[in-house]
């Protein structure tokens, strides 16, 4: 056996990157410890990238190297559907009867006091949310939070969260607040009535119109809870935050440059003091100060620029159907909105609410208390997400070939069926020139969607939403599939979804808009505000360009329905099942040549299923996530779909007259 040949240098001395903690990894790359500290903070401790990623872009920060300990707060949020009816209520009141203290934030209940801790400390969060697991492990099922809605105040609209929900939160926030004092930390819980707040700090004549919205809210939503970690910078508690709306580049050395992935937060007393509509801000990306046009920004909640560093979710909590009492002032189940210390919203005191009189103290003057030695309930595991991609039917173009438009219609544009398989009646558009180049679906193609849905219904599985390409025979296989599975789904359509743009040179089809869909009877989601305009998809774009708005798509939509899970829909083209799954999967884009191979192998409705590793952070119910705002980071797998797949031979066309010959 021949002998190990000499090594020139040895390497063990060096240890392994992985064996090093993100703090250690930046600083042997050149950062300072206390910058390094600040960067983990600041990112919710979210890994190397993201930490070296916030210390470049600061690189110009005044204050990057001020030693400030950023201020934490612990919420109570409800997710799914109810937060979709308190969001509802939050932009409707806006709307209608302008800001009020309560748009700083999103929907919470507040379970502390803001505290602040060091930059150095941040990793005492994640034995303590193993704690708050280990914790709420031992809770019975309680069922929905019930809440009743206060009135007794023309200057505010919430609810309290009534027994004995609110004696579970506090025993927990007490058991935490002890581990935080052994870190050195100094947290207070909540210790007045645990309140969700819809309105605060608003004109008493808006408070009908206020209590009207409240009342509309559909408390039967389905619903579960999260206990969120969030911290924010110590100068955001008296500030003004500005969301960009445009870009702006720097025309004069005192200007800020905005980017619309950013904010910009300033002294509310800007409004006043400017003379011109230029206001004195700070980038929330790059720490830098400057003037910038007011115009190009719109006032937003706070929240936006707030980090989340953890949560865990409180099954114990969950809501899968809600009832609601109409016959009294209880309302079961209601998800609340409660809105953290208001004194920094403006004038007023928000703590005045609860002293404004003794009845509020004496209708939550008792508590039911934990009883003990309760038997620890099974935590349930929500199901791992699922995204079904599905192609639209036959398409009448296709099978009657490109003829099919000159054959349909006749000189004035009415259309006469060529064929048993054409459709007997066309959806009403602007001009019948439209569907040369947006064909409609065959009969057959709609038998194929609608036997796709009612197999999904066979298999038990429930879209929770369908996202569909504007096409007309997407849109057309998108609504027999919701006939055939009896869902109550309403389409959003996405010209993300749509086809290759290199297919249709010298121009794009001219697409029905979704009110022109809706009118023709489709299931449209008109409040939908879809990723992309169908004008933003270049004609010139690229495979690879495809397989890009493909994937930015995917990963923005899953990241939305992150919280509730289920499955998602999607229906679009051939190369729709490969763009918008590979890039999730950690493949590259495909080559042209590949790319036409592979949709060469995909028929009509042929369906793919992506599916979330169960065993990934997140997708289990009660597990607590690391990278909550990082995008889409869970791991993913194509696995097999939960429907035989559809096959039937092809038919040609036949002429009676061939007998004759």
């Amino acid at each position: 056996m021949a002998a190990l040949p000499p090594r020139r240098k040895s390497q063990q001395s060096l240890s392994s990157w992985a064996d090093k903690s993100p703090l250690e990894i930046l600083q042997l790359m050149g950062f300072p410890q206390q910058r390094v500290e600040k960067a983990i903070a600041a990112t919710g401790n979210r890994g190397v990238q993201h930490a070296s990623e916030w210390l470049l872009n600061h690189v110009n920060d005044p204050n990057l190297d001020r030693i400030v300990p950023r201020e934490y707060i612990i919420y109570l949020c409800p997710k799914g559907k109810l937060l979709e009816q308190l969001h509802h209520f939050w932009e409707e009141s806006l709307r209608r009867s302008g800001w009020n203290a309560a748009h700083i934030y999103y929907p919470h209940i507040t379970l502390c006091s803001f505290f602040s801790m060091p930059d150095n400390k941040v990793g005492i969060l994640d034995p303590l949310m193993e704690l708050l697991l280990l914790e709420m492990s031992q809770w019975p099922h309680l069922g929905p939070i019930k809440l009743d809605l206060y009135t007794k105040n023309r200057n505010f609209i919430g609810f309290f969260v009534t027994s004995p929900h609110d004696a579970y939160i506090e025993s927990l926030m007490v058991r935490l607040e002890q581990e935080f004092l052994k870190a050195g930390v100094e947290m207070k819980p909540q210790l007045k009535q645990l309140h969700l707040t819809l309105a605060f700090q608003y004109s008493s004549d808006q408070h009908d119109t206020l209590m009207t919205l409240a009342q509309k809210i559909d408390l039967s939503a389905a619903a579960h809870w999260e206990i969120q970690v969030f911290s924010r910078d110590a100068e955001l508690k008296t500030a003004e935050v500005r969301r960009v709306l445009k870009h702006y580049k720097p025309q004069q050395a005192d200007e800020l440059e905005l980017n619309t992935e950013d904010f910009v937060y300033m002294n509310p007393e800007e409004h006043d003091t400017s003379p011109d509509g230029w206001y004195k801000g700070t980038s929330w990306k790059t720490g830098v100060s400057a003037f910038f046009p007011g115009n190009f920004t719109t006032k937003c909640a706070q929240m936006e620029m707030w980090t989340l560093h953890r949560y865990a979710t409180l099954f114990n909590f969950s809501t899968p159907q809600l009832k609601v009492n109409h016959s009294s002032g209880d309302q079961e189940g209601k998800q609340e909105n409660s809105f953290q210390d208001m004194k920094e919203a403006g004038s007023g005191d928000y703590d005045n609410v609860w002293n404004a009189t003794d009845s509020v103290v004496g209708l939550y003057s008792s508590v039911n208390k934990l009883t003990p030695n309760v038997k620890p309930p099974e935590v349930p595991r929500r199901p791992p997400r699922k995204l079904l991609v599905v192609r639209h039917g036959e398409r009448c173009d296709f099978a009657f070939y490109r003829t099919w438009f000159e054959k349909s219609f006749d000189a004035d544009g009415h259309y006469k069926p060529i064929n048993l398989n054409c459709p007997k009646f066309l959806v009403r558009r602007s001009s019948v020139k439209d569907f040369d180049k947006d064909s409609p679906l065959t009969l057959i193609g709609r038998h194929q969607a609608r036997l796709t849905g009612e197999a999904l219904l066979d298999a038990g599985r429930a879209v929770t939403a369908v996202y569909c390409s504007p096409s007309l025979r997407c849109v057309e296989t998108a609504s027999e599939i919701l006939k055939g599975m009896r869902s109550p789904c309403r389409l959003k359509m996405e010209p993300c979804l749509f086809e290759w743009a290199g297919w249709c040179k010298p121009k794009l089809p001219p697409f029905m808009s979704p009110a022109e869909l809706e009118a023709n009877g489709f299931p449209v989601d008109s409040e939908y505000k879809s990723f992309l305009k169908v004008a933003e998809i270049s004609i010139t774009e690229s495979i690879a360009d495809y397989y890009n708005r493909s994937f930015n798509f995917t990963k923005s939509i899953l990241k939305r329905h992150k919280a509730e899970g289920g499955i998602l829909l999607f229906v679009g083209h051939s190369g729709t099942l490969d763009a918008s799954t590979r890039q999730i999967l950690g493949q590259q884009p495909r080559e042209p040549t590949s790319f036409r191979d592979t949709i060469k192998n995909c028929p009509y409705c042929a369906m793919c299923c992506m599916e979330e590793k169960s065993d990934h952070e997140g997708a289990v119910g009660g597990g607590w996530r690391l990278r909550e705002r990082s995008g889409e980071d869970a791991s993913w797998r194509l696995v097999e779909p939960p429907v035989l797949p559809l096959t039937h031979s092809a038919n040609k066309d036949f002429s009676w007259e061939t007998l004759l010959s």
